[in-house]
């Protein structure tokens, strides 16, 4: 009787233990040559508790120079996570892959459609303001962006929330009326409270002269976004800013049809934020953006006093700016090669023949490859991934693990990109850019090695449809920083800045 009473109660109490029994876990991380491990080990302190985060308001730009705070939409400060408290901001691995198809599509739709030349621009409308109408992306449907930062458009300055883009060709904001006598809540831009708004180029008040009326610009490049072409003061921070900045006037309600409170422009057009910007501030422009499972904020930087040099000690790879007429909005350079783990990807002769454009994007969160890359590059991670069970596809993500159950450690290949077109030195044929493993995994615990884990690489539709060689997304950007320096014509990249 006494050992069934005993064994009751040890029955009972490993009941109780079971699902704490993960939380006497910790992992250790620690790379050697082109392999990562990541060490799960015991320890008999329990885990300390996560202290609460107090959120003050994000400032619009630092009092000296000309950098931004970036906020990822998971960072309980971010404004499009309202503390932490929206579950809504955690989105599957699927919804993601949904979002990344919408993106792509409209990414390649110029090219899928036979036209291999360069975008044509709009016919000027009234305004004489001139938009693209194709081979424009997909702003997309909220979420679609993850990073954020706060500028201020119009005169006074309204705060507002906004993505950013390195490909759109237009800045976006959602134009709505604030509550009357109400402050606005920098998730929509009130034109009636702006002093310098006007809806188009024409319609600007000069002294002494009352407004012109003409007909709005309507944005022709966005047919399924409502609104009109305007301009306003566009602030970044008291020492920049910009008068006369041409926008997209989006209606709508707060949280649609765009997310944030619109997408800040940093394409190659004329009209950007980094082209009106850049050009009386050195032509430079770099961002950093922070990893998810951090609550550290990146930044983007414009002008030659915030952005590091590309010949700087601290810039580890250099690739050369490239000009694509399928993607003249971008920025493109140009992939030599492509290794994991130490070893060069077999890539097939037809394949290596191809273009070898890879797209820097500031939207899609995966990196996506060619499939005739992405094969043989997959292939050869599952290999060295032998020894791990395997888990069920999530999404576009093909190739994952299940790593609950392993009790000691991981091991992960990683990747290395090559780039044409500047000498690595010693007889180099080009500079390589290591990614981390928290550039190339995604979890379905954020942060967390030792659960499902996926190879965050993942095929684009067809080699024909996509004539490049990659689209790299944001998890393989994020934690460094990306040096744009366009008057030289350069790309650098700067692991661990953020």
């Amino acid at each position: 009787m006494a050992s069934a009473i005993a064994s009751s109660i040890f029955l009972c109490l490993l009941l109780l233990l079971l699902p704490h029994l993960g939380d006497s876990y910790h992992t250790s991380r620690y790379t050697r040559g082109s392999t990562h491990f990541v060490v799960r080990r015991s320890d008999d302190l329990p885990r300390a508790p996560t202290p609460p985060v107090s959120c003050s308001p994000i400032p619009s730009g630092a009092s000296k120079g000309k950098k931004l705070p970036v906020l990822h939409r998971l960072n309980p400060c971010s404004p499009l996570n309202a503390g932490g408290k929206q579950s809504t901001t955690t989105t599957s691995s699927v919804d993601v892959s949904h979002r990344a198809g919408r993106r792509l599509r409209s990414l390649f739709a110029a090219v899928q459609s036979g036209d291999d030349a360069a975008p044509a621009p709009a016919p000027a409308a009234s305004g004489g303001v001139a938009i693209p109408t194709t081979g424009t992306p997909e702003p997309g449907a909220p979420g679609f962006h993850d990073y954020t930062v706060v500028v201020g458009y119009g005169t006074p300055a309204q705060q507002l929330a906004m993505a950013f883009d390195t490909g759109l060709g237009i800045s976006l904001a959602r134009c709505a009326a604030c509550r009357p006598g109400a402050p606005c809540d920098g998730l929509a831009f009130d034109p009636s409270r702006s002093s310098t708004f006007a809806p188009c180029r024409a319609a600007r008040r000069t002294a002494g002269a009352a407004a012109r009326s003409t007909p709005s610009c309507p944005l022709t490049s966005f047919p399924f976004l409502s609104g009109a072409v305007a301009q306003d003061v566009l602030t970044l921070t008291p020492s920049a800013s910009v008068d006369d900045f041409t926008f997209g006037c989006v209606e709508g309600s707060r949280g649609e049809p765009l997310g944030a409170a619109g997408l800040l422009d940093l394409s190659r057009d004329s009209r950007s934020v980094a082209s009106r910007l850049a050009a009386g501030a050195g032509g430079t422009f770099s961002y950093c953006l922070p990893l998810s499972t951090t609550s550290s904020h990146g930044f983007l930087a414009i002008g030659e006093a915030d952005v590091p040099h590309n010949r700087s000690a601290r810039v580890t790879a250099v690739a050369p700016l490239v000009y694509d007429p399928a993607f003249p909005n971008h920025y493109v350079v140009d992939l030599a090669g492509v290794s994991l783990g130490g070893r060069d990807i077999p890539i097939p002769p037809h394949a290596a023949t191809a273009s070898a454009a890879m797209v820097l994007d500031t939207a899609l969160p995966y990196t996506y490859m060619k499939p005739s890359l992405y094969a043989p590059f997959r292939d050869a991670f599952r290999r060295a991934m032998a020894r791990y069970p395997r888990a069920p596809a999530m999404g576009d993500l093909d190739t994952c693990y299940n790593f609950t159950g392993v009790r000691h450690e991981v091991l992960i290949p990683l990747v290395h990109l090559t780039f044409r077109g500047i000498s690595g030195g010693a007889g180099g044929e080009g500079q390589a850019l290591g990614l981390g493993a928290d550039q190339m995994l995604y979890m379905s615990e954020p942060g967390n090695f030792f659960s499902v884990t996926c190879l965050a690489f993942a095929a684009l539709p067809s080699d024909a449809a996509a004539p490049l060689a990659m689209v790299m997304g944001t998890l393989a950007q994020s934690s460094m920083e990306v040096v744009h320096d366009v008057p030289e014509g350069k790309i650098g990249f700067i692991p661990g800045s953020c």
